[in-house]
């Protein structure tokens, strides 16, 4: 059975995860937030939240990162994911409003509908239910 409301769905998503982690001091004095692991998974909080991303449809996804780029853009190259990945890094902090408007420019279909979600969070509720509701 076809789904009606698939083709209105997001595919796209922006990951915001440019924050200093100040209170997640001290797991996050070498590593950004995102990177941070579950303890019992061996997954940073990035890798739960692409692969919820991917179950709920999305194909591309762009990471906005600022803090420690480095460490969450060589673990992204690395790690096998199960959507296709951007990273955008905000030389200088955007704020939330602007990092939003900055990462959603380098998705595939910046005119699109797209999904947002901040980089330290750890969630699985249905985005579609979401999407179909609104």
């Amino acid at each position: 059975m076809t789904d009606p409301n698939a083709a209105s769905r997001p595919v796209q998503a922006v990951v915001l995860a440019g924050g200093q982690g100040s209170r997640l001091r001290p797991y996050t004095d070498d590593r950004p937030k995102p990177m941070v692991e579950i303890p019992g998974t061996g997954t940073p909080i990035i890798g739960h939240q692409l692969s919820w991303l991917a179950e709920e449809g999305v194909t591309d996804v762009v990471v906005s990162c600022g803090h420690l780029a480095d460490v969450l853009e060589k673990w992204l190259e690395s790690a096998d994911l199960p959507v296709h990945v951007t990273t955008v890094v905000e030389t200088e902090p955007l704020g939330r409003g602007g990092g939003l408007k900055y990462a959603a420019s380098h998705l595939p279909h910046p005119d699109g509908p797209w999904y947002a979600t901040n980089g330290d969070i750890w969630t699985r509720f249905s985005l579609r239910d979401m999407a179909d509701f609104h």
